[in-house]
């Protein structure tokens, strides 16, 4: 027999072990919590993903930094510029335009859905747009013909290598819609990034690197 649990006590359950994880402290915060500190939660909570993009920004920057081999003073600057970035901003997550470096980049924190291995259609939508974005460029940068293009993809593991590999399959029939068109015809210019040496790399391609968060200095 299934054992019942109310929707109080699942809730009361997955709060109080979240936040005695993130404080080390045992406690009801389900009971000990006001309105007012609910809403403060909210608040915070509502943010998330602004620190999950910019803690990726910020790691695949360093990452770029190292792979281009980028000057210590140049790389500062690089991060400076990102900090100073409001979220959602319209522009590319990552824009590195040197007279001998070029590159455009950006930064998708989704995670496959439901704990599953694949992404909801949504999610698959907006990294394909953002892979059309690269190639075909934003009013910041209308032309990326010079840059190399990067999308860098928070990474879960194994789930997050099967979810690629079916969003990057070649799409089924065809559609009138421009679109969908555009979606279907930009997956043939994405390219995971393995084994490649930066040397090799094309501005043809738009390079698909998928990284954990890490410390940055």
């Amino acid at each position: 027999m299934t054992n019942y649990i109310g929707r109080q006590q699942d809730l009361k359950t997955k709060l109080n072990r979240h936040l005695t994880k993130i404080t080390g402290q045992e406690k009801d915060y389900y009971q000990a919590l006001s309105q007012a500190d609910l809403a403060e939660l909210k608040n915070v909570l509502s943010d998330i993903n602004n620190v999950f993009t910019l803690k990726l920004t910020l790691t695949a920057t360093e990452w770029l930094c190292q792979n281009f081999s980028v000057a210590s003073k140049l790389k500062k600057d690089i991060l400076n510029r990102i900090d100073e970035i409001k979220p959602n901003t319209n522009g590319f997550d990552i824009l590195i335009n040197e007279p001998n470096l070029k590159i455009v980049a950006e930064v998708k924190c989704v995670f496959p859905s439901n704990n599953g291995s694949k992404y909801f259609a949504a999610q698959r939508n907006s990294i394909l747009d953002d892979a059309y974005k690269l190639v075909n460029g934003k009013k910041q940068l209308p032309d990326t013909n010079k840059y190399h293009k990067f999308l860098f993809i928070i990474y879960d593991g194994q789930r997050t290598d099967l979810a690629l590999d079916t969003l990057l399959k070649p799409s089924k029939g065809t559609s009138d819609k421009e679109i969908r068109k555009n979606r279907h015809e930009i997956k043939v210019k994405i390219e995971l990034l393995k084994d490649k040496t930066i040397s090799e790399l094309s501005t043809e391609k738009v390079y698909l690197k998928t990284l954990p968060i890490t410390d940055y200095h």
